[in-house]
């Protein structure tokens, strides 16, 4: 019997102390960062509604909103936080880059979608926050190198076809914006190879769209080169730009990325001038974790599990660029990656800025004294 014990004991109960042991070190590791931040409760808004800063400095000041019908008190405290706008953003399944069959929503499903939408438009219209409708293609069968932004088909009658997919679930979302009375509509997200290949038949959409929808429309170009190229500008209200910009080539040091901002705000005047409209960032965002500023785009992998969470950098990235592109007079505004509701402290590497300081600075540089 003693024997059997000790051969338990090592074969269940040795497994689960290393185990423990593990996690525990891990989580020493992950949360190792020495980053002391004092919270300022000063600057959030405890009014009944928004101060309607984007009357004063034209500037959107909004984040993408997940999960946010089933946690419908974050409205709230998004407005407490000096947000003015939200983003919604409903997904389009597409299985593979060169195939041109959609996932175009049933009618259950669509009227699930409306009613749930609903209900955060008359949430956001007690606050006076504004609401953005921008629809993300979602590949659904990852094959390396291949996303939304190399969507290409093979044959004339595939474009066609995948563009009548397009236009119809678009058309079908731009009609839900105008009826629920959304005031803004992103009609692409980073579909950079369609765009550049066929410009007329987005030309062509994008009045379609307008015949629906009465709001202002953007289109989400991708930060590293697509907004520069495309020539669709002239037919839309707002210059979008998918803003991952790279910012450091290791540590982050707060002077070095606001230098590192200076090109690419060259190359977005540029853009501005040679099209006389605004620009607005559809999306900015950063991780809480240690590298977040050398690949912002990058998206979650399993070895974040492992990674150093860094608060403190993610909160240079958003410094730095309140200290720079936030001041520019042609820079309109900006659309957060994100907020995704319902977490439990900001003890992770997400994108989401809750519980972070990110969210504190955010708020503080929001405000207008």
């Amino acid at each position: 019997m003693k024997g059997l014990l000790k051969g338990l004991a090592l074969k269940v109960l040795l497994p689960i102390v290393i185990l423990y042991g593990f996690s525990a070190a891990l989580s020493v590791y992950r949360l190792g960062e020495k980053f002391t931040y004092t919270w300022d409760y000063s600057i959030e808004n405890t009014s009944k509604q928004i101060r309607h800063f984007e009357e004063i400095d034209q500037k959107q000041r909004g984040i993408h909103t997940f999960n946010i019908s089933r946690n419908i008190e974050d409205v709230e405290k998004l407005k407490t936080n000096n947000f003015e706008w939200i983003t919604l953003t409903p997904f389009i399944g597409q299985k593979q880059y060169n195939l041109p069959e959609l996932n175009i929503p049933s009618d259950e499903r669509f009227e699930r979608t409306k009613n749930s939408y609903k209900r955060v438009k008359k949430e956001c219209d007690i606050y006076g926050i504004q609401v953005m409708l921008k629809p993300h293609i979602w590949m659904r069968e990852n094959i390396p190198g291949k996303w939304r932004a190399n969507i290409e088909m093979e044959t004339e009658a595939e474009w066609d076809l995948w563009f009548q997919n397009y236009e119809k679930v678009i058309l079908m979302y731009a009609s839900l914006a105008e009826e629920l009375g959304f005031e803004q509509f992103c009609i692409g997200t980073e579909l950079e190879s369609t765009v550049l290949l066929k410009p007329q038949k987005w030309k062509q959409l994008i009045q379609k769209a307008r015949t629906l929808y009465s709001g202002k429309i953007t289109y989400a170009a991708n930060w590293d080169g697509e907004y520069k190229e495309i020539d669709l500008w002239n037919d839309l209200d707002f210059i979008g730009i998918q803003a991952y910009f790279p910012l450091t080539n290791g540590t982050p040091v707060l002077e070095e990325m606001e230098a590192a901002w200076t090109p690419f705000i060259e190359e977005m005047r540029i853009v501005h001038q040679k099209f006389n409209k605004p620009i607005i960032f559809t999306e900015i965002g950063y991780r809480s974790l240690k590298g977040t500023s050398q690949t912002p785009w990058e998206w979650g992998s399993v070895t974040h599990l492992f990674s150093r969470i860094s608060k403190k950098e993610q909160y240079l990235c958003y410094e730095s660029f309140f200290n720079t592109v936030w001041k520019e007079p042609w820079f309109h505004g900006l659309h957060i990656w994100e907020w995704q509701g319902g977490m439990e402290g900001g003890d992770n590497t997400s994108f989401s800025v809750e519980y972070k300081p990110a969210m504190n600075l955010i708020a503080k540089r929001f405000r207008i004294e």
